[in-house]
C-alpha cells in the first residue's frame, strides 16, 4: 500500500522540480476547430509559433530542436535547427519530438463550457498563451494556460483569485 503512494509522491516531486528548474516561455495558441475546442476534459489547441528565418535546416525529426530567441514581444522567435546548434546558439531550445505533448490543457468538467467561451474570445483577440517550462534537456512541461496575463483557472474562479 505504501509503495504506490511513495511512487506517486516521487512523480509529483519530479514534475514540480522540472517546472521550477526550467526556463519559462510563452507561446500563442490557436484552436483546431472553433466549434469544438473541448474534447473530454481538455481544451485542445495548437501552438502558433512566431517563425523566424531558418539559420540551418534540420531534416531528422529525432535530432531537431526548436531554437527560441527572446524578443520584445511576449513570445519568442522560433526556427527549427539541429539540437547541437540550438544548445549553443539559442536563448532556449525545445526538442521537436515533444511538440505534440503541448496541445491540450486539463479543465474541470464543471467549467468546460465557460472555459471554451473564454478561450474562443481570447483567440479572437490574439490574447491566449500557453506558459511552458523547458528544462536544460529541451523537455517542455505545461505550466498554465493564460488569457492575457491571467491564468484561465483564476479567471474561472477555480484558482487563487476570483474575477
Amino acid at each position: 500500500v505504501s509503495i504506490p503512494f511513495i511512487l506517486l509522491c516521487l512523480l509529483i516531486a519530479r514534475a514540480e522540480y522540472h517546472i521550477r528548474s526550467g526556463e519559462q516561455w510563452s507561446f500563442e495558441i490557436t484552436g483546431y476547430d472553433p466549434r469544438d475546442l473541448l474534447r473530454g476534459h481538455y481544451l485542445q489547441f495548437r501552438l502558433d509559433y512566431d517563425w523566424g528565418t531558418n539559420i540551418e535546416s534540420c531534416n531528422d525529426e529525432q535530432k531537431c530542436c526548436l531554437c527560441l530567441t527572446k524578443t520584445d514581444k511576449k513570445v519568442p522567435k522560433v526556427h527549427q535547427t539541429s539540437c547541437e546548434t540550438a544548445k549553443t546558439q539559442c536563448d532556449g531550445y525545445m526538442q521537436s519530438a515533444y511538440q505534440n505533448s503541448l496541445n491540450r490543457f486539463y479543465i474541470s468538467e464543471n467549467e468546460a463550457k465557460r472555459a471554451e467561451e473564454i478561450l474562443q474570445q481570447a483567440r479572437r483577440d490574439n490574447n491566449a498563451y500557453l506558459s511552458v517550462s523547458i528544462n536544460i534537456k529541451g523537455e517542455p512541461k505545461i505550466i498554465d494556460l493564460l488569457i492575457g496575463e491571467y491564468s484561465i483557472n483564476d479567471i474561472l474562479g477555480v484558482g487563487e483569485h476570483k474575477f
